[in-house]
């Protein structure tokens, strides 16, 4: 057997680091010896500016460390990269029972005050090296049983980037407040979530504190760091990267968000109108389902009601904003609003059929480092909610022939270890297209200067309703119908066939003007509850609770549709969150070192003769709305026949329209998928004024749409 040739110092090649360092799996369990691990592993707890929960003493964040041997014992100094992920501790996957058993149940008053508890910091009365630490701690106190989730063992992504250790980078993860290990509460799109992965940047930079336990006397620095950090991670880990970037803080080089959330509210909503999955719509249901604190043994009763309480205040502060936005309550979430203190570069990744994350958040992102005038680059696959490489799932695709950690690797490089190489010359737009997997093309920026107009020959009234059972519609089958024909729920206004293929990037925008045509505004147009949410959720869209009418939805879709049947990729399941993939290649994706390689994937595709591009809801008491999430701020009540002006932002999209197909605009009301309550109005819209602005590529001839 060939013998390893291991380094103590990084060693670069073509502007990347390469594999030279040992590696120890931290999973071995009782095999696991610290003495002779070549990954030192251990756990810090970094003290906060913040007594979220009252006890007189700074909350901890507790972090799991993972370090090349070498840097711990001196040889070189490790920038960082961080994983903030409020799942990675364990979670609560009685999530939507837990709802249920709480929505009627009466709680003391929380005061959101409480939050802000001032203590003293605490005085250090000794300290540890990481080494020392690292002998002293137990694999328990990072792979554990997670309680809430099947047992699985967590830090759950404990290996997600082990890529990175064998290369000389330290890997560090954590759950952030109210997780297992952590103090405090869960507090989605707060200043408080935002900060608790603030503070572990700035004890990487060595501007803070942190302890060797939970007891917060012996202090411990991290000495063996470069001061150098990268932040990523996908989904709430993509969200917390552009949080924390935010803040300006001294360290953060550069981010890798994958999927991440620029701003909560249009996370959950789209101008005034529901948008995510009705049985998450809450904050709190998030909040709990990664409160792992919840299972910490040493809790007393009173501490486990007081985070009970906390959720429930949390949802009842959502109740009064309806669908809406409410600066308040929303403000701290909306992170673009202070894009001006940004300070790092970030590398963008996003799937472009990513119906959980929606595709809006990746270029509001973006768009916020243009403001900032920080370098961005974007990366944009046909894959859904996932990263490009997915370790948990043993595969990964190719991102124009290069493996996409060789791709993270070059652009971390360049920004934590100063390596002279090409990274700040990627393409501005990396993107994978729609008709040809395998072909990848660039642009020079994500925000085009051109334009196709869309503007509708017809005149007269359409309406539509929200009878399910008369259009035939379900959640299974809503796409399906809605792309390829007009029904009492949805009308088609459709293109003739391009000659020449067009390439549409960016956000599309519908004009239309449209009014209530009949529905029972007193009796807030029947509310069901079609998809079996909890009582407290459904109270979501209350009038009595809000004070104003609301969710007077319509989906909007933009399709792809031709008379022949075509291969496309999309979502294949009734949620809308998988695209199928299939190996290519056995062990086609090379780590390197003493790692195994992952499986080379390509999506699978569909033929039908259709493709949903795009999609976007709206709240028609939200006429002001447009693509600021805080333009939803204002709503009115509707009067039956009068009509509004609506501008309909759908979500972000790059689509290259074949030669011999047509775009189809689909105006629909409810989408069962994304139907929280059910009810029953119905919409008259003037033909004449549906028009729609689409951003292409290269300059292309207007359009004429016809209805059908």
């Amino acid at each position: 057997m060939e013998e390893k040739c291991y380094s103590k110092v990084p060693v670069f090649e073509n502007g990347m680091a390469q594999p030279v360092f040992p590696f120890t799996d931290g999973k071995s369990g009782e095999k696991y010896d610290a003495k002779t691990s070549d990954t030192v592993r251990y756990c810090v707890y970094v003290e906060s500016d913040y007594d979220m929960d009252g006890d007189g003493k700074r909350d901890l964040v507790k972090a799991l460390i993972q370090v090349p041997r070498s840097a711990v014992e001196g040889n070189y100094k490790a920038p960082a990269l961080f994983e903030a992920r409020p799942y990675c501790a364990g979670v609560q996957e009685d999530g939507y029972q837990h709802m249920k058993d709480v929505a009627e149940k009466e709680y003391r008053k929380f005061d959101m005050e409480e939050l802000n508890h001032k203590a003293d910091p605490r005085v250090p009365t000794g300290s540890i090296s990481a080494m020392e630490l690292a002998l002293k701690t137990d694999p328990s106190d990072w792979y554990y049983p997670d309680k809430g989730n099947n047992n699985s063992m967590v830090y759950e992504n404990l290996e997600n980037f082990n890529y990175y250790l064998v290369r000389g980078f330290a890997v560090i993860v954590s759950a952030g407040f109210g997780a297992l290990g952590s103090d405090g509460f869960n507090f989605v799109g707060s200043d408080f979530e935002r900060d608790a992965f603030k503070c572990v940047v700035e004890w990487l930079h060595g501007d803070r504190t942190a302890y060797a336990d939970r007891t917060g006397t012996t202090e411990t620095k991290a000495d063996w760091c470069n001061g150098k950090v990268a932040m990523t991670g996908r989904s709430y880990a993509g969200t917390m990267p552009f949080a924390v970037a935010t803040t300006g803080v001294e360290g953060l080089k550069t981010i890798v968000p994958v999927a991440g959330i620029a701003d909560w509210y249009t996370q959950q909503n789209m101008q005034g109108a529901q948008r995510y999955w009705p049985k998450e719509m809450l904050n709190s249901f998030l909040a709990y389902y990664c409160s792992s604190r919840y299972n910490d043994e040493t809790l007393s009763e009173k501490q486990l009601d007081d985070i009970a309480a906390f959720h429930h205040e949390l949802s009842l502060q959502q109740l009064k904003c309806g669908f809406d936005y409410d600066p308040e309550f929303w403000g701290s979430g909306n992170y673009r609003l202070n894009a001006d203190k940004i300070k790092c570069s970030a590398l963008i990744v996003q799937g472009l059929n990513d119906e959980n994350v929606s595709t809006k958040q990746f270029e509001m992102m973006y768009r916020s480092f243009k403001q900032a005038g920080q370098t961005v680059k974007t990366i944009v696959h046909q894959g859904p909610h996932i990263t490009p490489t997915m370790p948990n799932k043993n595969y990964g695709i190719l991102l124009n022939g290069q493996f996409y950690d060789d791709v993270v690797n070059k652009w971390i490089s360049h920004y934590l270890f100063d390596v002279e190489n090409d990274a700040e010359e990627m393409p501005e737009v990396l993107a994978q297209t729609n008709y040809d997997q395998k072909k990848w093309e660039t642009e020079k920026s994500w925000l085009v200067s051109d334009s196709m107009k869309l503007n509708s020959a017809e005149s007269g009234e359409a309406v539509i309703d929200t009878d399910w059972e008369k259009a035939g519609i379900s959640a299974e089958n809503f796409d399906d119908v809605m792309g390829i024909t007009s029904t009492n729920m949805g009308k088609r206004y459709v293109t003739a066939p391009f000659e020449k293929a067009v390439t549409v990037q960016g956000t599309v925008c519908l004009k239309m003007r449209a009014a209530l045509k009949d529905g029972d505004a007193e009796c807030d147009f029947h509310p069901e509850n079609r998809n079996d949410a909890d009582t407290l959720t459904m109270k979501l869209g209350n009038s009595k609770i809000s004070g104003k009418m609301d969710d007077v939805e319509v989906a909007v879709l933009l399709c792809d549709v031709c008379d022949e049947e075509f291969d496309s990729i999309q979502t294949v399941d009734p949620e809308r969150n998988i695209v199928p993939v299939e190996v290519v290649k056995e062990g086609g994706i090379v780590n390197g070192g003493d790692l195994p390689a992952f499986d080379e994937a390509e999506f699978k595709t569909v033929h039908k003769k259709y493709r949903v591009i795009t999609r976007a809801f709206a709240d028609l008491c939200n006429p002001e709305a447009g693509y600021e999430p805080e333009t939803a701020q204002n709503s009115i009540e509707l009067k039956k026949g009068e009509y509004h002006d609506y501008n309909i932002y759908l979500n972000a999209t790059r689509y290259t329209v074949q030669p011999g197909h047509s775009l189809a605009i689909v105006i629909a009301t409810e989408d069962p998928v994304n139907c929280l309550i059910h009810k029953t109005y119905s919409v008259a819209i003037d033909n004449a004024s549906v028009k729609a602005e689409v951003p292409v590529t290269k300059a292309a001839e207007d359009r004429t749409l016809t209805l059908k």
